[in-house]
């Protein structure tokens, strides 16, 4: 068996995720309270208290909760993977989770830093007023020019091309509202406001730049077990680069589908770890004739593991 695992992003967090999995696996809890330590949160009330729910939902927040499962879940499995992962792939803040997976920094290093990168995004996404759009089943030459026209009322971009028929607009209000307005006259497809906090991957991210720059580069980064492929480079990230380009991944666009196209040669079975499956979902519009999985509770986890055996 040939595997690349994803590694979730942020949106798919909900109260009670993983507590089955906490309740049950010594390895999981294990990493879920180290997690707790080192953030100083109390990860397991974040999780599973539902009197926090709007604390989950606030990107400082959500983004550690985020990595720290998908952690947990990896380090759950990483026996039964043996040497079967050809490579990791995650999604905005999934790419830390398969970093640290990997091995090119440590799990520490990766909660720190995206506790400080939820703090900066959740800081610019205040300061800017902004709301996401995904368009439906609508081409993308016709989407950058809706772009286009939308930027005479403000900054608007592509943030995540996700499937060949699911890509996400991002910016200022006014000029997302201008982009969908022309895309609606120009009978495009249907279109889902985001519940997010900020226009993540976009240029309204630019001031979270500077200080994650710094904090990127003081990490002692390493070669990892397996390679991750960066989705704004779609290249495998690099040591030497790595600060660059996961600095630029705050405002670019992220390209989930080519990235996923460009390895699915490679493999033969897909793994998401982390809450929900909607990577897994993105996957399989994408790529057909792969084995999909995903792993967010101990029901699955045994359906995975089954699998690989």
């Amino acid at each position: 068996m040939t595997i690349a695992l994803l590694f979730s992003g942020q949106g798919s967090q909900k109260t009670g995720m993983g507590q089955d999995l906490y309740q049950t696996q010594t390895k999981y809890r294990e990493t879920i309270d180290h997690a707790s330590s080192v953030l100083g949160i109390d990860m397991p009330a974040l999780y599973f208290d539902a009197d926090k729910t709007d604390q989950l939902n606030e990107t400082q927040y959500t983004q550690p909760a985020i990595v720290a499962m998908s952690m947990a879940v990896y380090q759950t499995i990483q026996a039964e993977l043996g040497d079967q992962v050809q490579v990791g792939l995650g999604l905005s803040l999934g790419e830390y989770s398969a970093l640290a997976a990997s091995g090119m920094l440590s799990f520490d290093a990766a909660l720190k830093l995206i506790a400080l990168r939820g703090q900066l995004m959740q800081s610019a996404s205040d300061a800017n007023p902004s709301k996401m759009v995904a368009v439906m089943n609508t081409p993308l030459d016709l989407l950058n020019t809706a772009v286009t026209a939308g930027q005479a009322a403000g900054r608007v971009a592509v943030a995540n091309v996700n499937t060949p028929k699911q890509v996400v607009i991002g910016g200022d209000i006014a000029a997302v509202d201008a982009v969908s307005d022309y895309l609606t006259a120009h009978d495009a497809g249907r279109q889902v406001t985001l519940n997010v906090s900020g226009a993540f991957h976009t240029p309204l991210m630019q001031s979270a730049q500077q200080p994650l720059n710094v904090a990127l580069a003081q990490v002692q980064w390493q070669t990892g077990k397996f390679p991750v492929m960066s989705t704004t480079k779609l290249t495998p990230f690099e040591p030497a680069t790595i600060v660059q380009t996961l600095t630029d991944q705050l405002v670019s666009t992220t390209h989930f589908a080519d990235a996923l196209v460009q390895i699915a040669d490679n493999v033969d079975t897909v793994i998401e770890v982390g809450p929900g499956k909607t990577l897994m979902s993105f996957a399989r519009k994408t790529v057909k004739g792969l084995n999909y999985y995903h792993i967010d509770s101990a029901e699955t986890l045994s359906e995975t593991l089954a699998a690989l055996e």
